[in-house]
């Protein structure tokens, strides 16, 4: 039998007032009071009973002599007295509210999924006293309804215990690689605190184990025969899977430790191979490969040497034709870094001094207008706006061969004029609030003006006796239109 606390569903009906069973309209005792008409109640109540207790006696058949036996020969039965039936009756309708109001907590901590077989036993034990009560034997059921309720109670005082084993049996299970026993203690521990952060993690590692354990499968299978690349991308697999399981990460490793170390012998016998044929740039490329993985190792530092020695000349030719290339198409940068590499071969090469020189100058240059041409709004203060000008003034007469310069200084030119270009903004009020613009000036009383400003971010405040402060922030952009700001004090303090 399921005692509900008062709601059908968990949903928020209201049901009847709890009543233990044998307590209808017909029982003996009258129904409890409720609001303020209690206290008369408890009287009518405490009279009733005065009169059972001075009438019950003449209504019940003489008592035997508890003494010896009737004729029959059958020991006679003492009957409780009225007094001693109406305690007992409260005693058990405690109990049973009791029980009842465990029941419901416990009952949204889902302990009927986490709780067998103490739950079940105390709900047969509170039947039980259902039936006991409904034939009016007060004090088993209340004995009844109390050991249900001390079912509950040690139910309920064993829940952080059960919380901690089924973690602790989860994570046994997860090693083992028993993923299904893992599952369903996980699912217990949800059960008994939902969205435990511990559970909901193993829950998700432990449905994923046996797909991570089939691509642990299909990587030993691969490195048996020989293919280690296929080998680390099963690894990888179920590492991303998950990422706390060991076996997986450290499989991946050593995969990976064998695949560099391939990597690194086959670039360095190509190394050695492109060098004793004088293909230099293949011998450095593969150089680069074998640096990669391990760059610290005696025979890349070796080869290295080998190989400067062989190609200092070469290499200084050719970052003077890769230099002279990227002044051509304005690539500054670049230039620069070509230069600087061909000084680090020769620090006495006259064209690597004189570039280097020029390309720094047109590279701070370009920086320059990309510190405009990247953020524009620098341009909507003064002092800014004053160094841009400046600065187009000593650019001059852009060269003819530098056309992308050109166009950056076009587009500063723009953007310059654009900042000194007033934009119309309309404002709105109320006629009773005071506008100030930041910066700006005293608008006044209106409630309706037109102000030319600058670009830039503005921020107005409205003030008005007896009302809060507003404040409103806008910007002002070129050829872009500003909606009306409206600025009105409508909160009285």
């Amino acid at each position: 039998m399921k005692h509900d606390p008062g709601t059908a569903g968990g949903e928020g009906k209201t049901l009847p007032p709890l009543r233990p069973p044998g307590s209808g309209a017909g029982s003996d005792l009258p129904p409890k009071p409720a609001g303020g008409h209690r206290l008369w109640y408890a009287f009518a109540f405490l009279l009733l009973l005065a009169v059972g207790i001075v009438l019950l006696p003449q209504w019940l058949p003489p008592a035997r002599d508890v003494g010896g036996a009737g004729e029959s020969g059958a020991v006679p039965v003492a009957r409780p007295t009225a007094q001693e039936s109406v305690a007992a009756r409260a005693q058990a309708e405690a109990a049973l509210q009791s029980f009842l109001d465990l029941q419901a907590e416990l009952e949204l901590a889902n302990a009927a999924r986490w709780g067998e077989p103490n739950w079940s036993e105390a709900v047969a034990a509170a039947a039980e006293g259902d039936r006991l009560f409904g034939e009016r034997r007060f004090a088993e059921a209340g004995e009844r309804y109390q050991a249900a309720l001390q079912g509950l109670q040690q139910l309920r005082d064993e829940r952080p215990r059960l919380l901690k084993r089924a973690l602790e049996d989860g994570w046994k299970a997860l090693q083992a690689n028993d993923s299904e026993t893992a599952q369903a203690r996980f699912e217990r521990a949800l059960a008994l605190e939902p969205g435990q952060p511990e559970a909901a993690s193993g829950l998700v590692r432990a449905r994923q184990r046996p797909q991570v354990l089939e691509f642990m499968r299909q990587g030993q299978q691969a490195e048996a025969q020989g293919r280690p690349e296929a080998a680390r991308e099963a690894y990888r697999q179920a590492q991303q899977l998950d990422g706390g399981y060991a076996p997986a990460t450290q499989a991946l490793a050593r995969v990976e430790a064998l695949l560099a170390e391939a990597a690194f012998r086959d670039a360095m016998s190509e190394a050695l191979r492109e060098l004793d044929a004088g293909r230099l740039d293949a011998a450095g490329r593969a150089l680069a490969r074998a640096a990669a993985v391990r760059g610290d190792d005696p025979a890349v530092q070796a080869t290295k040497q080998r190989l400067e020695t062989a190609r200092r000349n070469a290499r200084l030719s050719r970052l003077r034709r890769q230099a002279a290339a990227r002044e051509g198409v304005e690539e500054w940068a670049a230039a620069v870094g070509l230069y600087q590499r061909a000084l680090a071969v020769d620090a006495r090469a006259a064209f690597a001094r004189e570039g280097l020189s020029r390309a720094r100058q047109r590279l701070a240059l370009w920086q320059q207008i990309d510190h405009y041409l990247d953020a524009p709004v620098r341009l909507y203060s003064p002092e800014p706006l004053a160094n841009a000008r400046k600065l187009l003034a000593g650019i001059g007469e852009v060269p003819a061969g530098e056309p992308r310069l050109a166009g950056k200084v076009k587009k500063l030119q723009q953007l310059v004029a654009g900042a000194e270009r007033p934009q119309t903004v309309t404002l709105g009020s109320d006629g009773e609030t005071e506008v100030v613009i930041y910066h700006v000036g005293r608008l006044g009383r209106f409630r309706r003006r037109s102000i030319d400003l600058l670009p830039g971010d503005y921020t107005v405040v409205g003030s008005r006796a007896g009302y809060r402060d507003v404040r409103r922030e806008f910007s002002v952009r070129p050829g872009q239109p500003t909606p009306t700001i409206v600025i009105r004090c409508e909160e009285r303090i």
